[in-house]
């Protein structure tokens, strides 16, 4: 492990950092929606999805371009239904061990995303200077809890690697507009990852700085755009990951994990406004 001096953020594998048990953004979210669902989501990690995959692959392209050949190669299509392809199938896996094979359609696509980015002038000079993936642990004053986080991208002046001016995060999407981002801004629970993000770093530097997203589309052309997180956005974030964090410190200190229905009671249900809204007229 690397510790990046006066800056408080570290340099350490993946797994390493998903194994800590401070908490991170992603297991608020799952508190927010239940107790119950936390606890299941520490005791048993979801397995990634070829949608997180393709996330992973493409983080790598655009943040760690240097890793990239190294961690994931092209997949060619043997016919295993023969003694030579199989033979050829088994020789290919043995000289790529260790690499996450990609089906060429889904590499180029990354590489389509990855001109996408570089040819959009803002998300471009966001991701001009700084460093990617670094972690950071610090404790939540107003809980004693541990947090953690680890930004896709630390925006840092050029020359000066220790001095933080912005938080990328880099999320791909299917719509990318500023009506079908905001959509999934608010679905996906990235408002409090935002809020989650700048108040650790402000743990570990002393400062606040801007959080931005850059959202591409995983379909042709691979649209991108890039956002600003407004004020309003970090401060409802904010208010909900402070109230995940309380209610994990009553979860600890009695040791119980609810799930939508702490007691057991029973709901009156009803149906959306959006389903609501039909006309029964003839």
């Amino acid at each position: 492990m690397k510790i990046e001096a006066n800056l408080g953020l570290l340099s350490m594998p993946a797994d390493q950092y998903h194994a800590h048990s401070a908490v991170g953004h992603s297991g608020l979210l799952r508190i927010m929606r239940s107790p119950a669902h936390y606890r299941e989501y520490v005791a048993n990690p979801p397995e990634p999805t070829p949608a997180m995959q393709l996330g992973t692959a493409f983080h790598t392209a655009i943040l760690e371009p240097n890793r990239f050949g190294e961690t994931f190669v092209v997949a060619p299509k043997f016919d295993r239904r023969t003694k030579e392809g199989k033979a050829a199938a088994e020789e290919w896996e043995a000289s790529n061990s260790g690499k996450t094979p990609l089906p060429a359609d889904q590499m180029a696509a990354i590489e389509q995303m990855v001109a996408s980015v570089r040819s959009h002038q803002g998300a471009a000079n966001l991701l001009a200077s700084g460093m990617a993936e670094m972690s950071g642990f610090w404790v939540n004053q107003e809980t004693g809890i541990e947090c953690k986080c680890r930004p896709d991208w630390v925006v840092t002046l050029e020359g000066r690697p220790n001095w933080v001016t912005a938080i990328v995060d880099v999320k791909t999407c299917r719509d990318a507009s500023a009506d079908g981002f905001a959509r999934s801004v608010a679905a996906l629970g990235y408002d409090v990852q935002a809020a989650f993000y700048q108040d650790g770093i402000k743990a570990l530097t002393g400062k606040t700085v801007p959080f931005y997203f850059v959202a591409v589309e995983t379909e042709p052309p691979f649209a991108v755009a890039a956002y600003k997180a407004s004020d309003d956005l970090i401060e409802v974030g904010r208010a909900k990951y402070r109230g995940a964090l309380q209610l994990l410190k009553w979860c600890r200190e009695n040791d119980r994990w609810p799930s939508y229905q702490p007691n057991g009671e029973i709901e009156t249900i009803n149906l959306p406004r959006w389903a609501a809204n039909f006309d029964l007229e003839v």
